[in-house]
């Protein structure tokens, strides 16, 4: 993969990734980070800090005790005494355990003296080159007590006086000094002292660093932890206010914590919900005025319809009959029979049966004195017949079930009129079904056609929905309806109404309006 691909594309997605992390996550990421580091650095910082001490202390130690042993050994170097070398080296070695070897050599780099038994930690070059270890002095010696091992590092302490040389083998560090004895001789001193004492005490204060940033690590996730969680609990609390009010819960609140900028936040967001809140109130106090107005307006244009039917059936029909009757007597008494009299009984005849199906259409006087049933079968047949187009309607309703409140039947016969009025003149269908489907808790009215259909997108846009769409939709949501309408281009259309009920068969108020 190449490198501009990677910054392309990888790159911002896995920044995106990185980004959309729980704050829980990075709060506690960014603790353990800064803990590590800090706490690295102090320990790296530490323990060099421990070991430029250890050399220096390796060194200046070394460099007393060579010094020391180089003003001891004076006075015996002019006596060439071998066996007081000797005692006087393993004294020395006795008395500081962690001295490996005191080795003393001639101006020509002779061994003069190296202690009872020569020092299995010295280096090799100690021995002279060709000669069999000291066998001058040890012919006894075996070559295997050379070390091998040796690994020379460059000495770190600056020493006042004196040679240094620093190597590294199995049991740890030496430290050679190498110091001059006084005299005119120009003999030397070798001293190694090992670190095992103080690498000791170097390991004990490691471990007690581990520990301490052990601890470190603890008690900055402790604190990681808590800052999380006074950082997170507020918003995760908001969010939750948030998400209540998104479901239609206004009267929801954030908890303010404290008076930092979250908690700003949360009061801002508050008064946000108590402004929310209000104009919910206030809408709702509109909405409510509105139904009850179109509620009002609806019922008085059904008292109108109910009048203008009843004046139309009563006055109006009732004169055509009389009309009617009283030109069939005096046609009936006149000497020559006219072909006009026949015209005009069919007429007023064609218009006392308009006068009734327009009285019908008005206000069916079935609908209040039979039911919703026999209101919209008889609606139904009349429509198949006048239409020509087949209708199917079917009723499910108890036997012991009583009559829906007056508004609901009202409503749903309206509702399934304006429907198949739409269906007969727009749809261009060749069949319509209905069903009426009475239960204990809700009614239903089903209407369904096999016409041409629609894009419901179309029909939603604001500007763009048929009236009689708005009056069926507006008609259930007065008596608490839902109101479903669903179509697909070539395949009809399918209204759905839904009225709840409570135990008394009234209109359930609470049932959502579609």
């Amino acid at each position: 993969m190449s490198a501009h691909r990677f910054f392309k594309t990888l790159l911002p997605r896995f920044s995106w990734w990185a980004l959309s992390v729980p704050i829980y996550i990075k709060i506690l990421g960014i603790g353990m980070l800064v803990t590590v580091f800090f706490g690295g650095v102090a320990f790296y910082q530490i323990q060099a800090g421990l070991l430029r001490t250890h050399y220096q202390i390796h060194g200046e130690t070394a460099f007393s005790l060579a010094t020391s042993v180089a003003l001891s050994l004076e006075p015996i170097l002019s006596t060439n005494d071998t066996a007081a070398f000797d005692h006087e080296l393993d004294r020395t070695m006795e008395a500081f355990p962690d001295v490996r070897y005191v080795v003393v050599q001639d101006a020509q780099g002779d061994i003069l003296s190296h202690g009872v038994t020569f020092p299995s930690e010295a280096p090799p070059d100690l021995v002279p080159r060709g000669a069999d270890l000291c066998g001058s002095c040890h012919p006894s010696l075996s070559p295997k007590e050379i070390p091998t091992d040796l690994l020379e590092i460059p000495p770190r302490p600056v020493l006042p006086a004196g040679k240094l040389r620093a190597y590294t083998r199995g049991s740890g560090l030496i430290l050679e000094v190498t110091v001059s004895i006084p005299g005119p001789e120009g003999a030397i001193v070798r001293l190694g002292i090992g670190d095992k004492i103080i690498a000791r005490e170097v390991t004990s204060i490691t471990r007690s660093l581990f520990l301490v940033l052990g601890l470190c690590v603890v008690v900055g996730l402790s604190l990681a932890l808590v800052l999380a969680y006074i950082i997170v609990r507020p918003i995760h609390n908001l969010v939750q206010a948030a998400n209540a009010i998104r479901e239609g819960d206004f009267a929801a609140r954030a908890t303010i914590f404290s008076q930092d900028e979250i908690g700003s936040m949360a009061l801002a967001f508050n008064q946000m919900a108590e402004g929310l809140e209000r104009y919910k109130c206030e809408v709702l106090e509109k909405e409510a005025a509105r139904v009850s107005l179109i509620g009002q307006i609806v019922q008085a244009q059904e008292d109108e319809r109910k009048s203008v039917a009843r004046e139309l059936h009563d006055q109006l029909g009732q004169s055509l009959s009389s009309t009617l009757l009283t030109i069939e007597s005096s046609c009936g008494d006149c000497l020559f029979h006219s072909e006009h009299c026949d015209k005009i009984k069919a007429d007023i005849r064609g218009m006392i049966d308009d006068v009734r199906r327009l009285a019908w259409d008005v206000r069916p006087p079935i609908l209040d004195d039979y039911g919703l049933d026999l209101a919209l079968r008889r609606y139904v047949e009349e429509t198949s017949e006048r239409a020509s187009l087949p209708i199917d309607y079917q009723c499910v309703n108890p036997a012991d079930s009583e009559r829906l409140p007056a508004q609901i039947e009202v409503a749903l016969y309206r509702i399934a009129q304006e429907a198949i009025t739409n269906v007969v003149r727009h749809a261009g269908a060749s069949q319509i079904s209905m069903i009426l489907l009475r239960q204990t808790d809700e009614v239903s009215l089903i209407v369904e056609d096999d016409g041409n259909g629609f894009e419901m997108d179309s029909v939603d846009q604001e500007g763009h929905r048929p009236l009689g769409l708005m009056g069926m939709r507006e008609r259930a949501s007065l008596v608490g309806g839902e109101f479903v309408m669903a179509s697909i281009p070539g395949k009809g259309v399918t209204i759905r109404v839904r009225i709840g009920l409570d135990k008394e068969g009234h209109a359930n108020q609470d049932s959502d309006s579609g």
